[in-house]
C-alpha cells in the first residue's frame, strides 16, 4: 500500500496493516496466520507458513504485542528504572539487563531513567503497569527513598497483586525479592582495606542517608572503623559534584591530616579521585582512597581499589527471576550475594 502525499507535500503514515489483513491476502484463517507470525509450535503446512510469511512482509506487518498482551497472552516486555544514566554504575545495570533479556529470554527490557527524582519513579512505575509489562526492576538509588516510600509501597503492592513481578537492586521500603550484597559487609570491607594498610586518620564519603543502601554501607564502614579504635571524619552530601566537592574541600581544610578516604558509592569514588587530582593531591601516595562500586572503569587514570558490589551478576539474577517467574516456574527467594574485593592502583601503606 504506497505512502498517501498531501497537497502541502508532507507525507502521512499508510494505513497499518492487521493479522486479518494477511489472513485474508494469505488465503488462511486468523488463526492460521496468527499461529505462524507468533511462531507457534502448532503445526502448519511449510507452504502455508512461507506463504504467510512473504504477504506479512509485503503488507509491512508488524505484531501489535500490547493488545495481545491485553488479549491475556504472556507479556515479553519488561520494566528496568534506574536512578541515573549518567552514572556509569547505572549503565552498567542497563546493559546486563537489556543484553540478557534480548539473548536467553527474548524479552524486550524497557529502560526508564528517573534522574534520581522519586516522584518520577513512582510516574514510570504507573506507566510501565500500564503497559502490561510482565516485570519491574527497581535500580533507582541516589535520592531521598523516604520521601515518596508510602506511595511506592501502595503502588507495587497493586502491581504485585495484578500479577505483574516486582524486584530490586538494593534494599527499598517495599515487599519484593531483593537482588544484592550486604550492604552492610561491604562497608566493613572498605573500611578493613583502609585499616589493614595502616591508615588511622581517614574520611568516609556518603551520599543521602535516607537512600537504604547508603545507610547500610555507611553503617558497615562506621562500625568496622569504630571497632578498630577510629573515629572517622564523615561527609554526607547529596548526588551533585559541586556538593562533594565542597564537603572535600571543608573536610580536607579541617583535618589535613587524613591520609584515607572511604567513598560509600561510584559516584562519591569518582568525584573524590577526580576532586584529588584537581587539587594536586597524589594518589595513593599522598592519599589512598578506597571505594563500594559497581564498574570498574578507570577513574582520573587509576582503576580504583574497592569493594565490588557485583551489580551485574545482581542484575542478570533479577532478570533470570522475573522471566523464570512469568514462565509459572516456582524460584526460591534470592540470598544475598557476596561483595569481593578489587585490587587497583589507590590504596597504599600508610608511611
Amino acid at each position: 500500500m504506497p505512502i498517501k502525499k498531501s497537497s502541502a507535500g508532507s507525507h502521512t503514515p499508510r494505513e497499518v496493516a492487521r493479522l486479518v489483513d494477511v489472513a485474508r491476502d494469505a488465503g488462511v484463517s486468523v488463526s492460521t496466520a496468527g499461529r505462524v507470525l507468533r511462531k507457534s509450535h502448532l503445526p502448519v503446512a511449510p507452504a502455508v507458513a512461507q506463504k504467510v510469511r512473504d504477504v506479512a512482509k509485503r503488507l509491512g506487518y508488524v505484531p501489535n504485542l500490547l493488545a495481545r498482551n491485553l488479549r491475556g497472552s504472556r507479556p515479553r516486555t519488561i520494566g528496568l528504572v534506574v536512578g541515573d544514566m549518567l552514572d556509569p554504575y547505572y549503565g552498567t545495570v542497563a546493559e546486563a539487563v537489556t543484553e540478557r533479556a534480548e539473548s536467553e529470554h527474548g524479552l524486550l527490557a524497557v529502560v526508564c531513567n528517573i534522574q534520581r527524582d522519586p516522584s518520577l519513579e513512582l510516574k514510570y512505575c504507573q506507566q510501565l503497569w500500564e503497559h502490561r509489562v510482565a516485570g519491574l526492576i527497581l535500580a533507582g538509588g541516589g535520592f531521598d527513598q523516604h520521601l515518596c516510600a508510602r506511595k511506592l509501597a501502595v503502588l507495587t503492592h497493586g502491581m504485585q497483586a495484578s500479577g505483574l513481578i516486582v524486584c530490586t537492586l538494593g534494599p527499598r521500603l517495599i515487599r519484593a525479592p531483593m537482588f544484592c550484597v550486604d550492604n552492610e559487609a561491604a562497608g566493613r570491607m572498605a573500611a578493613a582495606q583502609l585499616l589493614a594498610a595502616g591508615h588511622r586518620r581517614i574520611g568516609v564519603v556518603n551520599g543521602n542517608a535516607r537512600s537504604e543502601t547508603g545507610r547500610l554501607r555507611l553503617a558497615g564502614s562506621l562500625a568496622g572503623l569504630r571497632e578498630a579504635g577510629i573515629a572517622p571524619h564523615l561527609c554526607e552530601v547529596d548526588y551533585r559534584t559541586e556538593a562533594v566537592a565542597a564537603a572535600l574541600h571543608a573536610m580536607l581544610a579541617a583535618e589535613p591530616q587524613i591520609t584515607g578516604i572511604l567513598a560509600t558509592s561510584d559516584f562519591m569514588s569518582t568525584v573524590t579521585l577526580e576532586w584529588l587530582q584537581a587539587h594536586g593531591i597524589a594518589v595513593p601516595q599522598a592519599m589512598s582512597v578506597v571505594g563500594i562500586r559497581g564498574t570498574d572503569t578507570a577513574v582520573a587514570g587509576r582503576r580504583l581499589t574497592s569493594v565490588d558490589v557485583q551489580i551485574a551478576t545482581c542484575s542478570r539474577a533479577a532478570l533470570d527471576y522475573i522471566a523464570a517467574r512469568s514462565e509459572g516456574q516456582a524460584v526460591a527467594p534470592p540470598a544475598l550475594f557476596a561483595a569481593t574485593l578489587r585490587t587497583g592502583e589507590t590504596l597504599a601503606p600508610l608511611r
